[in-house]
């Protein structure tokens, strides 16, 4: 680590893949953020007019503004722009606010994206990352502050995170061990119409008794979704950061894994609020994006649980039926009472 800012600041790291207006409304709101941090935009292969509409904006930030292959020599010294922005730093003025603008080769996914920023911050000196979505808005100014403070309640700690809302009311996470035979059999596999049946309304009485739980402070959750991510640097860089071996989905789940294995942990601060604006009963189904992340569990399960081949290809094809079978009927079914309001409650 070069440790050119020897700070307690703050890399927050947000990916971009072809919305540059949304990111750009995603900086807006991080910014009325207190605390010492610098912003990082990360533009995953974006095509070549949203790239361009994204450089637009962000040299109106006077970011630094650094290609993939420049992100490896990049220094202090190497430019000049930088250099200014830095020297401010060090000498206290805090109100300064360093903004770059990564321009990736193509689109790596979430994991791999994100560990450029990553690597990146380890090297200039940042102690602690903030990984957002784009699509996140914030609630309480003081959300970086209490994310510090809960970090530094334990030296063991590597990843904290607040409550996240999303825009129908519900939260997102966090999230007990991973329950592979529910997802890959029961709630989302070949079984369903039983776990409809018989489970469903257990299920949901047990999940609000975690969640208040977590948010009484009761017991500590294994993981927690990936919109809003705070790290400490030290602690991700010595498990070499995210898996890069997926390309979507589960790699907080991972992530918190690889912490766990290293005897690191996690803390939930459930007094302060983000609020996460994606609207997941839009969306229809993508089978591409669902397939990417039955391929990114069943990594999971094989890399790090050590689960025999049969349970796995069991597992898959239990998987494939349920989101070429049931979820287009359940899927229908929302659609249908959202038409004519009728009354349909989400677990």
């Amino acid at each position: 680590m070069d440790n050119y800012l020897d700070s307690n600041r703050t890399a927050v790291i947000v990916l971009n893949w072809n919305k540059p207006e949304i990111t750009m409304d995603c900086i807006q709101s991080l910014n009325v953020m207190e605390g010492d941090y610098d912003i990082f935009v990360i533009d995953n292969g974006s095509d070549e007019a949203k790239r361009n509409k994204l450089i637009e904006e962000m040299k109106k930030q006077d970011a630094v503004i650094l290609s993939e292959d420049e992100l490896y020599d990049f220094n202090v010294d190497s430019n000049g722009t930088y250099k200014n922005l830095y020297n401010n730093i060090k000498k206290n003025q805090t109100e300064t606010r360093l903004n770059f603008l990564i321009l990736l080769n193509k689109n790596y996914g979430y994991g791999k994206g994100n560990n450029f920023g990553l690597r990146l911050a380890c090297r200039l000196g940042y102690r602690y990352s903030l990984i957002s979505n784009n699509d996140i808005k914030i609630i309480d100014r003081n959300i970086l502050t209490e994310l510090i403070k809960g970090m530094e309640t334990d030296e063991g700690i590597a990843w904290t995170s607040p409550k996240i809302m999303n825009i129908e009311g519900y939260q997102d996470g966090p999230f007990p061990e991973f329950d592979f035979f529910n997802f890959s059999f029961l709630r989302g596999g070949i079984f369903y119409p039983f776990y409809l049946f018989f489970l469903k309304n257990k299920e949901k009485i047990k999940n609000i008794k975690l969640l208040d739980e977590y948010n009484n402070g009761k017991i500590e959750p294994k993981w927690f979704t990936g919109s809003f991510v705070f790290l400490k640097n030290e602690k991700v860089g010595k498990i070499d950061f995210f898996d890069e071996n997926i390309f979507l989905y589960f790699e907080e789940l991972i992530l918190a894994e690889k912490l766990n294995i290293n005897s690191f942990t996690l803390k939930y601060v459930s007094t302060v609020n983000v609020l996460h604006e994606h609207n997941y009963s839009e969306e229809f189904i993508n089978f591409k994006k669902e397939y990417e992340g039955l391929k990114s569990i069943i990594y999971y399960y094989k890399v790090y649980k050590n689960y025999n081949l049969f349970i796995l290809n069991a597992a898959k094809i239990s998987r494939l039926f349920f989101l070429v079978v049931y979820k287009p009927v359940v899927k229908v079914t929302k659609i249908i009472f959202k038409k004519f309001n009728i009354s349909y409650k989400r677990t």
